[in-house]
């Protein structure tokens, strides 16, 4: 973060004496016995200070305490979740929790803080102090979300002007929340004696009282009237002319304050306000001075509500309710020259490459030239990207829609915006009135690289298709540009690899993603590194090497976990992908277990088309092995309406197609299938297969299976393996070693039922040889209907077959053997029951089930004793026997699964 200020992680050390607020202490003692405190009052009523006395008071071996100061940039959600994630790494070395924390999105924050949270032994106190600031919809709904999961050692102190809305209800019912409000913060009669006897003349205890009663016991009042009798004005006075409203107190006691100043050092003050935080450059700045600091040391010693904000006195700031005044006093009595300073400090600011300072004072000024050129000079678009979303949010809702569209960066600051917005029409829309407007051959070489960039982008979130020549054309364009860009040469990168890979271009989607990695990591952006690393492993699952796919999933987990934390949006979206190879495996409940927390986060996160597919389909797959198609449809249906959500065609086609596909698999009768198929216009997806580049490979590719299925199952085999025989040579050439398993599955199937029986084995024996080296299953169990004869052959076979493979095969009848009792009794057993059930039936004893299927005996015991309940028996004999009777126990299935012959 490279506006990133220190100072918020610590309390400001505020001005003047302060008295000790003992009775308030006390009650913050229940901080560490409640969830959350919340302390809420309007300006000038002592939050900051309390909660900087009580941070003081602890301690430090009672509880770790983070502390973190907001302010009006932090409303900026992604902004906010850097800061508050650095404040509870702040133990660690600087330079190690910036790095931590770059980069991270919100929900993956939201991990992180609260594992970081979690790993701390003791009690831990986060204090968010001026809440008011930052307080949104989106940063209250983070909040709420913190203080509900964050580990039981969690502890959270909020102070803020307005009542924070955090789903505290339920807090209170369970008598976990602490509050303190105005009324508690009130000044007592005897607090304001002890600040009043501060001054030269104390005050008799009856002006005390008045005091108190026409102040409301408002603490600063009481502070600002001891300043003006401290400074000369007469005690009758400060009390006679009090009112009573606050906001009118506030002005008479700034304006008590401002005319007991020498002119110089007025004027000094009235310009100095203009920003939150002052340094000797700053005064100099404003003031057309060069001793800045001196004067900084000078108006601390005059007390003129000037404060260090840090011990070593590198930064001031007024109290902020004294500084309101002063700028809307300046603003309303000098607009001109009120403007003309904003316009140099945004300047000041845009120089140094502090952009969010910049645009906040260049929207002050009312300057839409200066605003527009800070935008546009600091990247436009390239702000959103580096996390600063709100910052150029702010600024485009400042700016008339002709100018921004009258500057090309700023115009594509805008179509990006409406991109992360989720409001691709409107973002379609103004990109293509851009294209028609700006005259793109006008552009400098670079801008229209970032034109590109941009539209890209956008076609990807619309998931469009694009050609083999638009590929190669995004590799002619990566050649052209500087090595330097990092950041847009990462982003076409990944894209082009991204789409090779749609495409099928295996081969030539891994250099693109490996070069979009390097990329990422030149610029320290783990969180999309992690991106290239998914798609990796996607690619290397299509190549038929899922053991590679299964290990680069394994180590960009450990990274998020260790990141982002394992229920962050990059966990789930690494669970879909490790849960698709888990399935593919045949273990079926590791898969389950994955996507029964990732596939609900990942509706409510962002994501793209390969990664809905592979949770979707992968639980719909698995629901349908277990017997409940019907609860498999309703997820395909639910596929469905994100697709339509989202914009995402591609992962509506593949729905409608598994779905099929899943009929098809059940057994369910063949004019109901094709009746489903004629809907979805079958054969037209799949005859995309012949076309070079179709509009969506993976939707031609699945259509062309699954009519490949229907031709077997009706009898036309030569229709079936001619194009088989078109999907092979496609494989081939692509290096599609997964394709190539259930090619040769069903090629067998046909082949065999010609009576080309030796070819038909060679085919079969073919998609064994990539599968079992692989630990494939699932392809085989799917497909069952035509990979069973072929295996029963190979299973009889009397040629010699090497170990690997026989117990490879005996995984395969196993498999299909748990897959037909689970059709049989759709629902009454899990998949483990099942497995523990057909071991059951060869004579294995519970210790020999434990050690085989790798559960502890007391599993075992613990899975018996449900499959008797469910069957009604008490004996181990008779849950074979009835089993046996109700066509649990696949016949013969003892001589082909015992480990003895």
């Amino acid at each position: 973060m490279q506006d990133l200020i220190a100072a918020k992680f610590d309390p400001p050390m505020w001005m003047g004496d302060q008295i000790s607020r003992d009775l308030l202490l006390q009650r913050l003692h229940g901080v560490l016995t409640h969830r959350l405190t919340l302390i809420h009052a309007p300006a000038g009523y002592g939050k900051t200070s309390l909660l900087s006395q009580w941070r003081d008071s602890l301690d430090p071996r009672t509880a770790k305490v983070a502390w973190l100061t907001l302010e009006r940039d932090d409303r900026d959600l992604k902004r906010f979740v850097k800061y508050l994630l650095l404040a509870v790494r702040r133990d660690r070395q600087e330079g190690e929790a910036q790095a931590m924390s770059s980069g991270l999105p919100p929900r993956a924050a939201l991990s992180a803080i609260i594992n970081e949270l979690g790993d701390r032994a003791g009690p831990v106190v986060l204090i968010l102090d001026d809440l008011h600031h930052a307080f949104n919809d989106a940063v209250g709904h983070f909040l709420e979300s913190l203080v509900r999961l964050a580990p039981p050692n969690c502890h959270f102190l909020f102070a803020s002007r307005d009542y924070p809305w955090l789903g505290q209800s339920v807090l209170a019912a369970e008598e976990q929340l602490l509050e303190i409000g105005a009324g508690d913060l009130r000044f007592s009669a005897q607090e304001a004696e002890c600040l009043l006897a501060r001054t030269d003349r104390p005050l008799e205890m009856l002006d005390i009282d008045t005091l108190i009663d026409r102040t409301e016991g408002w603490p600063i009042a009481v502070q600002l009237a001891s300043l003006s009798i401290k400074r000369g004005l007469g005690t009758e006075r400060v009390i006679d002319e009090y009112c009573g409203s606050s906001s009118d107190l506030a002005r008479y006691l700034s304006e008590q304050v401002l005319m007991t100043l020498p002119p110089e050092t007025r004027d000094i003050v009235v310009r100095t306000a203009l920003v939150d935080r002052l340094t000797g450059e700053m005064v100099d700045l404003l003031c057309d001075r060069q001793d800045g600091w001196m004067i900084l040391e000078r108006m601390e010693q005059q007390g003129v509500f000037l404060s260090p904000v840090t011990w070593e006195r590198r930064e001031y700031r007024y109290h902020q309710l004294f500084a309101e005044y002063l700028r809307d006093r300046f603003e309303r009595s000098d607009r001109p020259q009120f403007a003309a300073l904003q316009r140099r400090i945004a300047g000041w600011f845009a120089e140094r490459g502090l952009v969010a300072e910049a645009v906040s004072h260049a929207i002050l000024s009312g300057d839409d030239m200066l605003l527009a050129g800070i935008l546009e000079d600091a990247g436009g678009w390239r702000l959103i990207p580096q996390g600063l979303q709100g910052v150029v949010e702010r600024g485009l809702a400042k700016l008339p829609p002709a100018l921004i569209r009258a500057r090309p960066r700023l115009a594509l600051a805008q179509v990006y915006l409406q991109i992360k917005l989720g409001e691709l029409g409107a973002a379609r829309v103004e990109y293509d009135r851009f294209l028609a407007e700006c005259g793109v051959g006008d552009l400098s070489v670079d801008l229209r690289t970032e034109v590109r960039v941009v539209g890209d982008t956008l076609s990807d979130y619309e998931n469009q298709p694009v050609t083999f020549d638009d590929l190669l054309a995004r590799e002619a364009l990566l050649r052209k540009l500087p090595a330097s860009d990092h950041l847009v040469l990462a982003n076409i990168s990944e894209t082009l690899g991204a789409k090779y890979f749609e495409g099928g271009w295996l081969e030539r989607a891994l250099q693109p993603t490996l070069a979009a990695r390097d990329h990422y990591q030149a610029f320290g952006s783990l969180y999309s590194d992690l991106f290239t690393r998914f798609l990796e492993a996607r690619i290397k699952r299509a190549q038929g090497r899922s053991k590679e796919a299964e290990a680069i999933l394994k180590t960009a987990w450990q990274n998020i976990v260790d990141e982002f934390g394992d229920r962050s949006d990059l966990a789930a979206n690494c669970a879909a992908f490790q849960a698709e190879l888990l399935f593919e495996q045949d273990r079926v409940a590791e898969a389950r277990e994955l996507l029964a927390w990732a596939l609900p986060h990942m509706e409510q996160s962002d994501g793209w088309v390969d990664v809905y597919a592979a949770a979707y389909f992968t639980e719909a797959r698995a629901l349908a092995g277990e017997g409940a198609f019907d609860a498999a449809c309703d997820l395909l249906a639910r596929a469905r309406r994100v697709a339509a959500r989202r914009r995402l065609r591609q992962l509506e086609m593949l729905a409608d197609i598994c779905d099929i596909d899943l009929r098809i698999s059940q057994g369910a009768p063949a004019q109901a299938v094709l009746a489903a198929a004629d809907a979805i216009g079958l054969d037209r997806l799949a005859d995309m297969m012949a076309d070079e580049s179709p509009q969506y490979r993976p939707v031609a590719v699945a259509a062309s299976l699954c009519r490949i299925k229907l031709r077997l199952l009706a009898g036309e085999r030569d229709a079936a393996l001619e194009e088989l025989a078109r999907l092979r040579g496609w494989a081939d050439q692509r290096g599609a070693g997964r394709l190539l398993i259930e090619v040769n599955i069903l090629a067998a199937t046909g082949l065999r039922g010609q009576g080309a029986i030796e070819e038909s084995r060679s085919c079969f024996d073919e998609a064994v040889g990539i599968a079992m080296f692989q630990n494939v299953v699932r392809p085989f169990v799917e497909a069952r209907q035509f990979a069973q004869p072929c295996l029963d052959d190979a299973m009889r076979a009397d040629m010699q077959v090497d170990r690997f493979r026989a117990q490879y095969l005996k995984s395969l009848v196993k498999s299909l053997a748990v897959y037909r009792n689970n059709m049989t009794m759709p629902g009454v057993f899990s998949e483990a029951e099942a497995e523990v059930l057909l071991y059951l039936s060869q004579g294995h004893s519970n210790k020999e089930i434990a050690r085989l299927i790798g559960m502890s005996p007391d599993t075992v015991k613990y899975r018996l004793k449900s499959v008797f309940r469910k069957i009604g028996v008490s004996k181990r004999r008779d849950a074979v026997r009835i089993s046996a009777e109700r066509g649990l126990i696949p016949a013969g299935g003892q001589a082909a699964l015992s480990p003895h012959g």
